[in-house]
């Protein structure tokens, strides 16, 4: 399970595709950051983020910028995400 309550195993599975869910990936950015020091570990989600967000479709990314907890982040942060 994610923090967001996924469960991205699951989510692979009943899509039919083998292989690590994101708590792997995430787990390797913390890996990553343990063995050379924590800035480490944000460069390595952002880079995720980044190659996520060039993967997304339009549609996709307008989703993402409309979640809820997406922005709640935003107005903590003082702004709004950049629209396209």
């Amino acid at each position: 399970m994610t923090g967001t309550g996924r469960d991205d195993a699951a989510d692979d599975e009943a899509a039919g595709r083998a292989g690590p869910g994101l708590d792997t990936y995430l787990g390797y950015a913390r890996g990553h950051g343990e063995t050379t020091d924590s800035r480490r570990w944000i460069a390595d989600l952002e880079d995720m983020l980044r190659v996520a967000w060039d993967l997304m479709t339009p549609a996709q990314r307008a989703e993402f910028r409309d979640h809820p907890d997406i922005l709640a982040m935003a107005e903590a942060a003082g702004g709004t995400p950049d629209q396209p």
